[in-house]
């Protein structure tokens, strides 16, 4: 456990394990923690790096609303800080976009990327798909309610209308652990900066369909269709990219399938030494 001083703010990161360094980046709600069954079995491979988004639980906020390029840049500096080289990183939704837009911006410090289902919805506008449209002006619908709910103080209800209805999908709350809940609970103003931010759902495409930093791209059976759509778009832009479809799982497939995900991940880093080699 350690913290240190990033773009002028205070950043909480834990390192477990020795190998290859593995840098996480958790999605929005939630912090470092939520990698917890992943990390134990990275850690036996990896010199696993998980850390709170600034603004997020154990990290500090900076003097104004956060942002995905924020956020970014924080990334860099903490591979900066933790590794002489470039690193694996890995993000899980919000995280994803994060990971992908440090990938456009700094590759020198990208030796392979993963992200699950970036919710970079902006890949999606002006669809000719009468279902995708549908479910985005949904969604519109849905993140304004959770706004509502977050600006009145409402937290927890806000957390259970955003997993329910935009996340995971219903019925999913209670099956969450009351740990994890809380987590999303504390965390529930720091989705307001990610609602203010204009560019948050979208990356710089050009920047990235010419990307030579080895990308994997997954999204689960179980997931909301705009997820799998985004992945799709993904998939065109960057065709090297290499796509998973991991079965029965969601959106956080780090924490209930996390066999599967880091079997995934691992088979994807084995491919891309083979071929270095």
């Amino acid at each position: 456990m350690a913290t240190t001083t990033i773009n002028g703010i205070e950043i909480y990161y834990e390192i477990t394990g020795t190998g290859e360094c593995l840098v996480l980046t958790h999605g929005s709600w939630t912090d470092g923690t939520g990698w917890g069954p992943a990390v134990d079995l990275l850690s036996e491979r990896y010199r696993v790096v998980v850390w709170d988004r600034r603004g997020h639980s154990r990290s500090h906020p900076g003097d104004g609303p956060g942002s995905r390029a924020e956020d970014a840049a924080d990334l860099a500096a903490l591979i900066e800080h933790v590794s002489g080289e470039p690193v694996h990183v890995a993000g899980n939704s919000y995280g994803a976009n994060v990971t992908l837009t440090l990938l456009t911006e700094r590759p020198d410090l990208v030796a392979t990327a993963a992200v699950h289902e970036p919710p970079l919805f902006g890949l999606l506008e002006g669809t000719r798909d009468q279902g995708l449209a549908n479910e985005l002006s949904v969604l519109d619908t849905d993140l304004a309610v959770v706004r509502d709910l977050i600006s009145s103080g409402n937290h927890r209800d806000a957390a259970e209308y955003f997993v329910e209805h935009v996340a995971l999908g219903p019925g999913t709350w209670d099956g969450l652990p009351e740990a994890f809940r809380a987590v999303l609970e504390v965390n529930a103003p720091t989705y307001l900066d990610e609602l203010a931010d204009e560019t948050a759902l979208l990356i710089d495409t050009a920047a990235l369909a010419t990307t030579r930093v080895p990308l994997l791209l997954t999204h689960g059976t179980q997931s909301p269709a705009l997820f799998p759509a985004v992945i799709t778009e993904l998939a065109q832009l960057v065709p090297a990219a290499r796509v998973e479809i991991l079965e029965g799982a969601g959106h956080i497939p780090h924490a209930t399938h996390p066999e599967n995900w880091v079997a995934r991940l691992v088979a994807f880093h084995n491919h891309h030494l083979r071929i270095q080699l």
